[in-house]
């Protein structure tokens, strides 16, 4: 292998000579991994763990799960919030908002579906997402790994929705705060036939900068353009996750600011998903941007508490913004959000039934809160018609995505 070689495949070739097509596809995968990467200037390397994981996802294909062994017969409810932890993922972020990372894998997820009459999942890589390398010093270094790991996890969530597409569709995720670095994925993700995401995921904050930062405009933008470029309605879905709070100081160091000493799940996701929208709303994004619609997580946690307040400070845009959360944003029910929680957005901030999304936040919900009386707040909730329950369970997810999910597109109402 020539020097050239070496640097666009620093791991050589899995099989000498592919004796079947499954071997075949697997050598593919391998390969193109490796030189994909290499184009895009993006050294896998720096990550010890690179070679294991492209190994998982060239294999996703020759593991394939029996679908069959499942019954989706009665299945019609869309889950728009869960999560893909692929093994090496969960090795290096073992402990997500103060618990233990839960273990995950193609087989369990779908049984979850099939038992709780989920026809169909949205991934997205819950937090830390690329962001993973908080406590390397090395700036550069630190962005090398970033761009490095949104690749592979990006790489994995497409293959496994490329190989169950009637059960997974994704959401990319990108190295941010690198812009350049993101836009370059994204192309690269939006332009693979056959595994493209329908939508992207950002964090509350990424290195302490939050979504409604300028600095994140030309994503934005990048977006907005591209939203009146493909098919659908011309509009993009952005699904905002919570993470824990963090601050840049002045020498460069990164550090979680969380006030309180109780882990983040209990609370501080929720005070982050108020930041992350209130950025949102401040810095006018939502006004610049009007094809980006947003997925919020969690009910939209603290947000509804101080929306009044917090639009005192802006009342240029207070009007437009509380139409953009009545049309723009999106809700889902992940957590314990019906009955009670929701009446924050339904009576507080008056938004429609037909912005509500349901989701489980699987794998991570399990243990922490009763997933079952959970959905069952949402199936019993008495102030719903039977019809606007169905809506929340499949439908508005059907309007959000139309024309991008094919599965959804195909369900009668």
């Amino acid at each position: 292998m020539s020097s050239s070689e070496r640097m666009a495949y620093p791991y050589g070739k899995p099989y000498s000579t592919p004796s079947n097509g499954t071997q075949h596809d697997e050598n593919k995968i391998w390969m193109q991994i490796q030189y994909e990467a290499y184009v895009d200037g993006i050294d896998l390397t720096v990550l010890p763990f690179a070679k294991e994981a492209i190994a998982s996802i060239a294999s996703l294909a020759s593991s394939m799960v029996n679908v069959k062994e499942f019954d989706f017969s009665t299945s019609k409810r869309v889950d728009t919030h869960t999560h893909p932890i692929p093994d090496w993922f969960r090795a290096l972020e073992l402990n997500a908002a103060g618990r233990a990372t839960p273990s995950w894998n193609v087989s369990a997820h779908l049984k979850f579906m099939s038992e709780h009459h989920i026809a169909h999942s949205v991934l997205c890589v819950s937090t830390p997402q690329a962001n993973a390398f908080l406590t390397e010093r090395d700036e550069v270094l630190r962005k090398k790994k970033t761009v490095a790991l949104a690749r592979l996890l990006n790489s994995f969530t497409a293959e496994l929705c490329r190989i169950y597409p009637e059960r997974f569709s994704w959401l990319a995720i990108m190295p941010l705060p690198h812009v350049e670095e993101s836009i370059t994925e994204l192309k690269r993700v939006f332009g693979e036939e056959g595994k493209q995401p329908v939508g992207v995921g950002v964090l509350t904050n990424h290195e302490g900068m939050y979504p409604g930062d300028e600095t994140f405009d030309p994503l934005w933008e990048y977006l907005q353009e591209r939203s009146g470029k493909v098919g659908g309605d011309g509009r993009e879905v952005v699904f905002v996750h919570p993470t824990e709070p963090i601050i840049k100081l002045d020498d460069g160091r990164l550090i979680n600011s969380r006030p309180s000493p109780l882990r983040s799940g209990l609370g501080e996701f929720y005070f982050e998903t108020a930041r992350a929208i209130s950025s949102l709303t401040a810095s006018s994004t939502f006004l610049k941007f009007p094809s980006l619609h947003f997925r919020i997580s969690h009910g939209a946690g603290a947000f509804p508490d101080i929306s009044e307040r917090f639009l005192l400070g802006f009342p240029n845009i207070s009007t437009a913004a509380r139409e953009a959360y009545k049309t723009r944003f999106w809700y889902d029910s992940a957590g314990p959000v019906w009955p009670n929680q929701v009446k924050g957005l339904t009576e507080g901030m008056g938004i429609p039934v037909s912005q509500m999304v349901f989701g489980t936040d699987y794998p991570y919900g399990i243990g922490f809160w009763d997933v079952d009386a959970n959905i069952d707040g949402l199936a019993w909730a008495e102030e719903l018609r039977f019809e606007e329950k169905e809506k929340v369970f499949w439908g508005n997810a059907k309007e959000l995505w139309r024309g991008k999910i094919a599965v959804l597109d195909a369900m009668e109402e």
